[in-house]
């Protein structure tokens, strides 16, 4: 009896002990959990008022920018046509209203539905002063003078012909623009947030909190001493913080970012349950982990039992469902895919492919967090939307691939526009990332029944998808066995190109780049490349290709080799030097050799600087960090360095004020593709104008009637390339052309 009853106490001393082990363990990963939990949600709130910082500042960016443009256009102009243009670009902007200001703070307004307010004396406006003495200024919420709500300006000095500033040209902004930002939902709609100044007083609150009475943030709540004089000092100082407080018996957490303008700060709050910080239900885990314990030998023996009737439950879930998103994964599909089409042999099928235009930007902006919540909303879109023989899979990254009934390929083509549409409109950030959904679709009635794996109909419908990406106007695509063509001759032309670049068949074509105000002489030529294989290739086959499968970056050094061997040439002859542009491509640019190959290549063939000029898109100054550096360090190896197809893209006035660029290429589909030929020529003087003052030399490329030459030259651009002088030609026929005009004036080509 004394034995067992040892035995017992040696039991529960044992049980004791471990239950104590357990419990200490315990805690301390408990707190160090909580720790954790509060680092990470303290990130997780900068990050949310950091995107929120982000898209009020490109609002105020895009203000001043605009008005930055109007200024130096209108700059020139007497002041009496100032006010009738402006109302009529007001006509076709977002602003409230704009005018312009004297000296004397007497301003002349026009709102956007053409009402005019002259003489308002704004002279005492801390804003037209801070304009006045050269800077860009954004007023304090101001209340509208002339009509309902709120109103914030934006102003920015005008200067005359001689740089003197002669007024100020300013835009009225309601507040509900910057209210639209503030108001966005977060935390599921449980965040308020503001703006304050550096004193904490609220500027503009959003919707959420306009109900609230605290004049400032010091009255939210209980706020310990320290933390409000933490507070204060952060905010006087210009430095961003996290802090808590209590309010009603609940605790909040608050986090106030520099906005960089007016000493304006912007301000969240937000319940510590919406960022699923609880500390009450940690430490009702301790209480968990101490009952877990004196019944953990009970637990480990249910466990077992149902370890085994789970195991294969669990196996199946990670064979075939994606982590992220929940739906089925690829394997899981085709086995349901080619199970359901063996059941329906009489229906047709549409099997898709899918993905989302630019998706890797949209990570890039909004933080790859958002975009997973992203991919798993579309992901239940796509899953939920096609009835109940449609199935749905996540194959990789952005891309889901599909299979459902089809009646008619016009109405298929319809529902996955109305599933692009939803997935567009449902998006927390659509206004500023609009998400478009393109989809290659492969029809089953396209092949005998059988002839075909399901395999081989996903990657027909890839192929639709490629084609479909390519399409500017329509973003679904059905397969035909044309693509199909198309992408052999493509293998075809890969399986060609290392003998081509080999046998000499890419040949460097100039295209002469004439001088428009010095008598139309030849001034330069840019070096493009044509491949003549069994028959002549049109680049628009083999460049794409080429930047898909990195042979561009070879393709790019042998043309620049060959632009340098011409010059060579010209310098043994002693013949007239001209200058010569070849194209860098990005994925050229984006290696590790780049600055070494192009300099040593240089110098090895003896060019002298300011011969030689690299030619980069408006595309890698947008998305790409290091492109300044990269441009700064070329100018200083004795490049010229310019930027091509200004205006074909996403074209941003930052480009010009940021990039150390010499020369600027214009795209003419500015003209070739306007509805308003009036309007585009305004664009572009105006680009041409502000490129002067930068001290940058601009090109017109594209330019194919003698009218349009008259309009750039009245306008000051330098050079113009193309079709109206000549088009690319061989390099014989090139040095022809030159020994033919010996400096003389180029002809127009005939029409």
């Amino acid at each position: 009896m004394s034995s067992k009853s040892e035995q017992i106490k040696r039991t529960y001393a044992m049980g004791l002990l471990i239950t104590s082990v357990i419990l200490v363990c315990g805690l301390i990963l408990l707190r160090q959990v909580s720790s954790q939990k509060e680092r990470e949600n303290a990130f997780y709130l900068y990050d949310t008022v950091n995107q929120l910082q982000t898209l009020l500042q490109r609002q105020i960016a895009l203000d001043f920018q605009t008005l930055y443009g109007l200024a130096i256009s209108l700059g020139h102009m007497p002041e009496k046509e100032i006010l009738p243009v402006l109302k009529e670009i007001n006509d076709n902007n977002s602003f409230l209203r704009m005018g312009l200001a004297g000296r004397d703070g007497r301003a002349d307004l026009v709102d956007i539905s053409g009402e005019l307010h002259r003489n308002v004396d704004l002279s005492d406006a801390p804003f037209f002063q801070e304009a006045l003495a050269g800077r860009a200024a954004l007023s304090n919420v101001r209340g509208n003078l002339f009509g309902p709500g709120a109103v914030v300006y934006c102003a920015v000095p005008m200067h005359d012909q001689n740089g003197a500033i002669s007024g100020v040209l300013m835009a009225a902004n309601s507040v509900d623009v910057f209210l639209g930002i503030l108001g966005m939902s977060l935390f599921e709609n449980k965040a308020v947030t503001s703006l304050i100044d550096g004193n904490g007083a609220y500027v503009l609150r959003s919707s959420a909190s306009a109900a609230d009475a605290e004049e400032d943030i010091f009255r939210l709540g209980v706020l310990e001493n320290m933390t409000r004089e933490r507070v204060l000092e952060n905010l006087q100082k210009n430095r961003r913080d996290v802090f808590s407080y209590t309010s009603n018996g609940a605790e909040y957490f608050a986090a106030y970012e520099p906005l960089g303008v007016n000493n304006w700060f912007l301000f969240c709050t937000v319940p510590a349950t919406a960022l699923s910080l609880a500390p009450k239900a940690l430490w009702f885990s301790v209480y968990a982990i101490l009952g877990l314990a004196l019944l953990l030998t009970f637990f480990l023996l249910w466990r077992a039992q149902k370890i085994g009737n789970q195991y294969h439950g669990e196996l199946e879930r990670l064979a075939f469902m994606d982590p992220l998103t929940g739906i089925r994964n690829f394997r899981k599909l085709k086995m349901d895919a080619a199970a359901l089409m063996r059941r329906n042999p009489g229906i047709t099928f549409a099997v898709w492919y899918a993905d989302i235009k630019n998706f890797k930007y949209y990570n890039e902006m909004f933080g790859y967090e958002m975009g997973d919540k992203e991919l798993v909303r579309v992901a239940r879109l796509l899953a939920d939307g096609g009835g109940p023989m449609s199935l749905c899979c996540r194959a990789s990254a952005d891309k889901f691939v599909g299979i459902c009934p089809m009646t008619d390929r016009a109405e298929c083509i319809r529902e996955f526009q109305e599933w692009g549409k939803r997935l567009g409109e449902g998006s927390p950030h659509s206004s500023a990332f609009p998400l478009v959904l393109h989809v290659g679709i492969y029809s089953t009635d396209t092949h005998r029944a059988g002839e075909i794996s399901f395999m081989g109909m996903v990657n027909r419908a890839d192929i639709a998808l490629s084609m479909a990406k390519k399409d500017s106007t329509h973003t679904c695509a059905f397969y035909s066995e044309s693509m199909r063509r198309l992408g052999m001759q493509q293998l075809e032309l890969e399986g060609k190109m290392e003998a081509a670049l080999q046998s000499d068949q890419f040949k460097p074509y100039f295209q002469p780049k004439v001088d428009i105000q010095n008598g139309n002489r030849i001034h330069g030529a840019e070096v493009l490349v044509r491949w003549f294989s069994d028959r002549p290739v049109p680049p628009c086959d083999f460049i794409p290709l080429f930047e898909r499968n990195g042979f561009i970056i070879q393709l790019d050094r042998y043309i620049f080799t060959r632009a340098c061997e011409w010059l060579q040439q010209r310098l043994r002859d002693g013949k007239p030097m001209l200058d010569i542009a070849v194209n860098v491509s990005r994925l050229s640019l984006m290696q590790d050799d780049f600055l070494l190959y192009y300099s040593s290549t240089k110098e090895r063939y003896g060019i002298p600087d300011g011969l030689l000029e690299l030619e980069c898109t408006e595309s890698l100054a947008l998305f790409d960090e290091c492109f300044a550096d990269i441009l700064q360090e070329l100018k200083s190896r004795g490049f010229i360095c310019s930027l091509d197809d200004f205006g074909a893209g996403f074209s941003s006035l930052n480009v010009l004020k940021d990039m150390p660029i010499d020369v600027l290429k214009l795209d003419m589909l500015f003209l070739r593709n306007s509805h308003d030929l009036k309007r585009e020529r305004i664009v572009i003087s105006s680009i041409i104008a502000m490129a002067q003052q930068l001290g940058i030399r601009t090109v017109a490329e594209g330019v194919e009637h003698a009218e349009q030459v008259d309009f750039l030259r009245s306008k000051g651009c330098n050079l113009v390339q193309g079709y109206v002088f000549a088009r690319p030609m061989s390099e014989e026929a090139f040095n022809a052309l030159l020994d033919e005009l010996r400096d003389g004036p180029m002809p127009l080509a005939q029409a």
